[in-house]
C-alpha cells in the first residue's frame, strides 16, 4: 500500500492528495487530473459530487481500487483501458485493448461531416453512411446519436473483437438497430455487397511503422498496432480507399477522413486527382493541424 496516513482516517480530499503526489512521484503527466478521475472512478461521482464530497471519510475498499488504478496508470497502461471508459463528443463509450482510444481531435471529423451533411441534404433524405475501420465505434455511434433517425449506417472493421466492442456501444446509446457491423478489410465488404454510400469516414492507420517504434510507451505497448500502422509511409490505407473510391460513391458525395501530420496535402491531392469531388479540403485540429481532408461531390 502506498505509505502514508492510515486509510481508516482518510478523508477523500487527502486521498486525491495522496494518490497524486504518487503518480507525480512516478513523472506522470497530469498527475492531479488522474487521481481526480481515479477517484471518481472508484466512487461513482461526477466532479461536482466529488468536490462538494472532499471531507468525507474515504472506506478502505474504495482506496484500494483508487491505489490499484494508479499503479496500473503509473505502469504506463493508459487510464481509458484501466477504467474501461472515455468520453467521446459528450457520450461515454467502452473501450479495451481490442481498440484504439477515441481522440478529441476526432470529434472534429464527427462536427465537420455532419455539417456538410445537413447542407447537402437538408430535406432529410435516406442516406448510407459507412465507418471504415470502426474500432469501437466512435465515430459511426455518435453520427447515428446525432444525425437524422432515417440514415442507415454500415460499421467495418477487419477485427471481430473491435466490431464486438462497437455494437455494445451502439447498444448502450441506443442506436445499434441501425448500423450494420461487417467484417471485412476497408471497402471490400462495401463493393462486395455493391451498395453505394452517401458518407464515407475513416480514422484509418496513419502512423509509418518506424515512426510506430518511436511512440510513447503508453501508446505502442497497449493500443492495437493494426489501429496505428499505416505501412512504411503511412499512406498504405489512403491509397487503397483512394483507389477504390470511384466503385463505392453514390452520385452526391461526402469523404471524411482523419490523417496524421504532414499527410493532409498530400490526401487532397489524391482525392482531387480522382476526380470525383467538387471540392476537397483540410480541416486543421486546434493546434493548427492538418488533421482532416474532406471531399464533397456535388
Amino acid at each position: 500500500m502506498l505509505k502514508g496516513r492510515n486509510v481508516n482516517s482518510m478523508t477523500t480530499r487527502e486521498a486525491l492528495q495522496k494518490a497524486s503526489r504518487f503518480l507525480q512521484a512516478e513523472n506522470i503527466e497530469d498527475a492531479l487530473f488522474l487521481a481526480e478521475y481515479a477517484l471518481r472512478h472508484a466512487l461513482g461521482w461526477d466532479r461536482t459530487t466529488l468536490f462538494a464530497r472532499m471531507n468525507e471519510p474515504l472506506s478502505a475498499d474504495t482506496w484500494a481500487c483508487v491505489e490499484a488504478i494508479i499503479r496500473r496508470r503509473a505502469a504506463g497502461e493508459p487510464m481509458q483501458y484501466i477504467t474501461g471508459e472515455q468520453e467521446f463528443y459528450g457520450l461515454t463509450f467502452e473501450v479495451n485493448p481490442d481498440v484504439l482510444i477515441p481522440r478529441p481531435e476526432t470529434e472534429l471529423l464527427v462536427e465537420e461531416v455532419l455539417k456538410q451533411a445537413r447542407q447537402m441534404w437538408f430535406n432529410k433524405s435516406v442516406l448510407h453512411v459507412a465507418d471504415i475501420g470502426t474500432g469501437s465505434g466512435a465515430i459511426v455511434v455518435t453520427l447515428a446519436v446525432e444525425g437524422e433517425e432515417n440514415w442507415a449506417y454500415t460499421a467495418v472493421d477487419i477485427a471481430q473483437a473491435s466490431l464486438d466492442t462497437a455494437r455494445r456501444n451502439a447498444e448502450r446509446h441506443g442506436v445499434a438497430s441501425r448500423i450494420n457491423f461487417v467484417q471485412g478489410d476497408l471497402l471490400v465488404p462495401l463493393l462486395d455487397g455493391g451498395r453505394r454510400v452517401d458518407i464515407l469516414v475513416s480514422n484509418p492507420p496513419y502512423i509509418p511503422s518506424f515512426d510506430v517504434t518511436q511512440l510513447d510507451t503508453q501508446v505502442k505497448d497497449h493500443e492495437p498496432l493494426r489501429a496505428l500502422d499505416g505501412g512504411e509511409d503511412g499512406f498504405d490505407f489512403y491509397r487503397r480507399m483512394v483507389r477504390e473510391l470511384p466503385h463505392v460513391l453514390a452520385e452526391r458525395a461526402i469523404v471524411g477522413w482523419e490523417v496524421g501530420i504532414h499527410q493532409a496535402d498530400t490526401v487532397q491531392a489524391w482525392l482531387v486527382d480522382t476526380g470525383l469531388f467538387d471540392r476537397v479540403y483540410i480541416v486543421d485540429d486546434l493546434a493548427g493541424i492538418g488533421r482532416h481532408v474532406i471531399g464533397i461531390k456535388l
